[in-house]
């Protein structure tokens, strides 16, 4: 949302100041560990690993510039979930299809929809989901309908200019300026950081 990516598995009260305080301090780490890094009188840089490796090896000599590949290589692509499964949640895993829910049998039936702007040589066009058909899904709407008669609505234009919008906005008296935004603020829970 927004441009984030919100996973909701850890949840925490907000009364609950102790654990709210670790979630934090959690979401609020570095990538690595300062006090394990340092420098040796070659140049060259030394991470000493929290646990040895499967080599015994209990510290990681690198060159800076291979010391930095490696640091960028922990920063996330922009717009990427973060969370991967592995395993049976694998989204190919074979054995997927007995832990995950199945969807219903059968959906309420919805009027035609407007053919896809994707070409149908394309390889998302196959697994394309029509527009209306995720507003029922989602919000349990059916959009094609009218809700005053009942009949069939029809897509008429898809507009992307904010001109001609706000001039069909303004033809049908309709609200056409944004709403002002609210002034930034500090975060509600100033205290914990205090």
């Amino acid at each position: 949302m927004e441009g984030f990516s919100l996973h909701a598995n850890t949840r925490v009260h907000e009364n609950d100041r102790d654990n709210l305080r670790r979630l934090c301090a959690y979401g609020a780490r570095r990538a690595l560990s300062l006090e394990r890094l340092s420098r040796l009188p070659d140049g060259r840089l030394a991470y000493r690993m929290k646990r040895p490796s499967a080599s015994g090896q209990t510290e990681l000599v690198l060159e800076p510039i291979e010391f930095l590949r490696r640091l960028a290589a922990l920063v996330p692509p922009p717009r990427v979930n973060l969370v991967r499964f592995f395993g049976v949640f694998a989204p190919n895993a074979s054995l997927r299809k007995h832990l995950v829910p199945k969807p219903p049998k059968q959906l309420p039936s919805l009027p035609a929809v407007p053919p896809s702007p994707i070409p149908a040589s394309t390889p998302a066009a196959k697994y394309r989901v029509p527009w209306a058909r995720l507003l029922q899904k989602t919000f349990a709407a059916d959009v094609l309908t009218c809700d005053k008669c009942g009949g069939p609505r029809r897509v008429v234009a898809c507009v992307f200019s904010p001109t001609v919008a706000r001039e069909i906005l303004e033809h049908l008296r309709l609200p056409a300026r944004p709403l002002p935004r609210a002034p930034a603020r500090g975060p509600p829970q100033h205290e914990l950081f205090a």
